[in-house]
């Protein structure tokens, strides 16, 4: 597929649903591997997906892995071990893959489930193989008690951000209004859950969004509390 037709398909709007609902497609190359494919750009590998490898899995069969688009990562539950870096990346990891950034192979002794958004972009976020989110500084918002969020990578450009955005028990986000934006929002419910006051539906842990540009969301309650790994850009094909 040429770059014209990728700039002239999307991936498809989502409201928060249960990545179980996506079916899990093994790999035709590495044993042990699947992926959900929770939404993709037809006839490319640039998607959004839950990956998941069972216990004793090696990636050694794809080799070192190079792609022209970004990747932004959790970790989600278990480990994996990086082969050509010699080191183990745990659950509650986060990464930052800018297009042409070398990673893999991988092999995970006990199992790995990953969190994963791809996308084309032309951006500077800051490069980050994986690293532990509690890294980042907490920032509290000013408009919103009990809401805050943890910066992961930004474009200096643009201000868009990926971000671990922590909704404390009782985070009432009213005082923000219907949220309505001219990026892509793609989120992953790590723990807790929220209630969008508009739909009147609650959310939970486990559950994936995919948010294009214009996609109304909103306003968010939170009773019990909820933590959110949150990717923002500017797509190419926008």
């Amino acid at each position: 597929m040429g770059k014209s037709e990728i700039e002239i398909v999307r991936k498809p709007e989502l409201e928060f649903v249960d990545y179980k609902t996506f079916e899990a497609v093994p790999s035709k190359t590495v044993e042990g591997a699947s992926q959900r494919i929770i939404a993709q750009i037809p006839g490319t590998d640039v998607a959004t997906r839950i990956l998941e490898l069972r216990a004793g899995t090696d990636t050694s069969p794809d080799g070192v892995q190079i792609h022209d688009f970004w990747e932004e990562l959790y970790i989600i539950e278990g480990s994996l071990i990086d082969l050509r870096l010699n080191e183990e990346f745990t659950a509650g990891m986060v990464a930052c893959r800018p297009p042409g950034m070398e990673h893999g192979p991988w092999k995970s002794p006990n199992g790995c489930k990953i969190f994963e958004v791809r996308y084309y972009a032309e951006q500077k976020k800051e490069e980050h193989e994986f690293v532990d989110y509690h890294t980042f500084e907490v920032k509290p918002f000013s408009k919103v008690e009990g809401l805050s969020e943890r910066i992961i990578a930004s474009d200096p450009a643009t201000e868009v951000a990926t971000r671990i955005l922590h909704n404390a028990p009782g985070t009432d986000t009213s005082p923000n209004g219907v949220q309505i934006h001219d990026f892509w929002e793609e989120l992953y419910i790590i723990e807790g859950s929220l209630i969008d006051l508009r739909l009147n539906e609650e959310f939970t842990a486990g559950m994936v969004a995919c948010r294009p540009p214009g996609m109304k969301h909103g306003p968010w309650k939170s009773p019990d509390g909820c933590k959110i790994f949150e990717v923002r850009y500017y797509s190419k094909d926008q």
